[in-house]
């Protein structure tokens, strides 16, 4: 533009007539920056069909992956009620209210068979040692081959509480085994803890412990809170035995005439 006013003003002072090469100069600063302008267009255009089909492809992509992923995603859940569900292994699970389980039908049952849960609920998987039943309780993992066992992952103490077969339950890199009748528990703290179940066997050592200590190695062993008369917390206990927790607790309570009354699983009261 510049060279094109430049031009004009030097034939205005000359005033003079446009000869042919003042025509021709005119003319081929007007063609050059006509020509430009149209280039540049041209090259917008040429940019814009190029972006256009390919902001619609990855549209599309994302699109078709999202609603892939939706329809491969199987999800079982309870509201306010009790509910058992099958899988498709043979295996159910029966959720407490307010439980939810994931799985991706593309690949459950093919080499392994994983799933996502978040509630509680009881398990009863069907055997399949070529296929562990993985569980995902978004915090710690649950393994299995065949098996039956309650898992909470709602509560602030979380648990897993095993019945049936053995189970692996992985957290922050450390590793812990169960066996029937054995729990074990995340607690608020994040602190880990491995209890046994009432009916589980198990000898104690009591060499002149005070009886406050022994029903507190009960307690720790088996998960449960003891309530007993005061007046006994300093009472000696001799001698090593052998039995389940009602067991263990009858015989170290025999010298003090107390009788054991069950509140429920997890709080007994002598009396």
């Amino acid at each position: 533009m510049d060279q094109f006013e430049k031009t004009w003003n030097e034939v205005k002072r000359e005033n003079r007539r446009i000869d042919k090469e003042t025509d021709r100069r005119l003319r081929e600063n007007i063609e050059r920056m006509t020509y430009g302008r149209y280039k540049k267009k041209r090259m917008v255009y040429r940019a814009a069909a190029v972006l256009v089909p390919l902001l619609g492809l990855i549209f599309f992509y994302r699109t078709v992956s999202d609603q892939t992923g939706i329809e491969n995603t199987v999800v079982l859940k309870t509201g306010n009620e009790i509910k058992t569900f099958r899988l498709s292994d043979g295996s159910t699970v029966t959720m407490q209210p307010y439980s939810k389980l994931t799985l991706d039908k593309n690949h459950f049952g093919k080499a392994e068979r994983p799933v996502g849960f978040e509630g509680k609920a009881f398990f009863d998987i069907a055997k399949d040692k070529s296929k562990p039943f993985r569980i995902d309780a978004h915090g710690f993992k649950v393994q299995v081959l065949g098996t039956r066992f309650f898992l909470d992952q709602k509560s602030a103490d979380q648990s897993v509480a095993l019945k049936e077969g053995k189970v692996k339950i992985e957290r922050r890199g450390k590793i812990t085994f169960l066996l029937p009748d054995e729990t074990w528990v995340s607690d608020a703290s994040k602190r880990e803890h491995h209890y046994y179940g009432a009916s589980r066997v198990k000898t104690f050592a009591f060499n002149g412990a005070h009886y406050e200590e022994a029903i507190r190695r009960l307690e720790e062993t088996y998960h449960v809170q003891i309530q007993y008369p005061d007046r006994y917390r300093k009472e000696k206990v001799q001698g090593s035995f052998t039995g389940n927790l009602n067991e263990v607790l009858a015989i170290v309570s025999y010298p003090f005439n107390l009788k054991t009354e069950k509140i429920s699983d997890q709080q007994i009261i002598l009396k």
